[in-house]
C-alpha cells in the first residue's frame, strides 16, 4: 500500500429484502495512520470491516485500494495483505503453538516467531506454563492413551487468554498493509487493554489501521475517528476536534469517563 483505502458512497444490506446497514458512507483510510470506527451496536462498524476484507461487495459505491476497486482484486491476494482480529475470534482444538501458527503458516516456520507473537500479546508466560508448554492441546476433546498417568493432556483457556492468543495470530502476521482490530481487547481488563493498544500503536506506522472499540479511551489516540449512526457518518475528526464539537462522540466519551470518577466536572477536565 502506498496511498490508502478510499470508501466512496458505499451502500450495503444483507439481502434485497433487508434494511440498509450502510447508507452512502464515504471516508479515507490513509497508509501509515489509524482510523477508529465508533457507534452503537448495529451502526455498521463491523459491516464496513467485512467489506474491507471483501467478505461482501457493496450494493452501491466502491472501495478503492490505492485506486484499484476491490472487486478487481483477487480475494486471496487481498486477504494476504490484511491482518485482522475480529470480536468473534476462533479457538481451534489444536495445540497452543498451532493456534497461533494458523495466523501465518509460513511465518510460523521461522524459529522464534510464534513465541515472539505470544510475547507481543502478553500470553507467552501463560502458554509456557501449561503442562506441555506450547505443545499443550487447548481442548479436552482428545486423550493421550499412551500417558496413563494423565490421559487428559489438554487444557481450556479463559476468555481473556483466548483473546490474547487471537491477538498473537495478528502479531504473527506482521508487515501487512491493512490491520483491522474489531474489539481486540473486549475480554481484557482496562490495564491489559491499555498495554495492548500501546503496543499496537508502536507498530502502526507501516500500515493502515482500522480500530473498533466500545471503550473510547482505547481509540482516542487514533489519527481520525469516524462516528457511525444508523449506517451513516454522523461525525468525524480527531479526538480533540470531536470533543470540542460537543456532539455524539463527546457525549459518549464523557459518559464513560464518569464511570471512573464521582465528579462529573473532573471527568470533563481530564479531557
Amino acid at each position: 500500500m502506498r496511498h490508502g483505502i478510499e470508501v466512496e458512497d458505499v451502500w450495503f444490506r444483507y439481502g434485497p429484502d433487508k434494511p440498509w446497514i450502510l447508507r452512502g458512507v464515504s471516508c479515507f483510510i490513509p497508509h501509515g495512520q489509524a482510523v477508529a470506527l465508533v457507534g452503537r451496536n448495529g451502526a455498521g462498524k463491523s459491516t464496513l470491516v467485512k467489506l474491507l476484507c471483501r467478505f461482501y461487495d457493496p450494493d452501491r459505491g466502491r472501495i478503492l485500494w490505492d485506486g484499484t476497486d476491490l472487486r478487481d482484486m483477487d480475494p486471496a491476494d487481498l486477504r494476504e495483505r490484511v491482518s485482522a482480529v475480529f470480536q468473534d475470534y476462533m479457538s481451534y482444538e489444536l495445540s497452543a503453538a498451532e493456534n497461533i501458527a494458523v495466523g501465518d503458516l509460513i511465518a510460523a516456520r521461522q524459529a522464534g516467531t510464534v513465541r515472539a507473537a505470544a510475547e507481543a500479546a502478553d500470553i507467552h508466560q501463560a502458554l509456557a506454563s501449561l503442562p506441555k508448554g506450547y505443545e499443550t492441546l487447548l481442548t479436552l476433546t482428545y486423550f493421550d492413551l499412551a500417558d496413563k498417568a494423565n490421559p487428559e493432556t489438554g487444557v481450556l483457556l479463559s476468555g481473556g487468554q483466548w483473546q490474547r492468543v487471537a491477538l498473537a495470530r495478528a502479531f504473527l502476521r506482521g508487515g501487512r498493509d491493512l490491520v483491522i482490530l474489531d474489539e481486540p481487547s473486549s475480554g481484557l481488563d482496562a490495564e491489559a487493554e491499555f498495554q495492548i493498544h500501546t503496543r499496537l500503536k508502536l507498530n502502526r506506522t507501516g500500515n493502515a489501521t482500522v480500530l473498533i472499540s466500545h471503550r473510547l479511551n482505547a481509540i482516542r489516540d487514533a489519527d481520525h475517528i469516524i462516528v457511525l449512526a444508523d449506517g451513516v457518518i454522523a461525525e468525524q475528526g480527531s479526538h480533540d476536534s470531536l470533543m470540542a464539537r460537543s456532539g455524539t462522540y463527546a457525549r459518549l466519551f464523557l459518559l464513560q469517563a464518569r464511570g471512573y470518577t464521582s465528579d462529573p466536572v473532573a471527568a470533563g477536565d481530564q479531557q
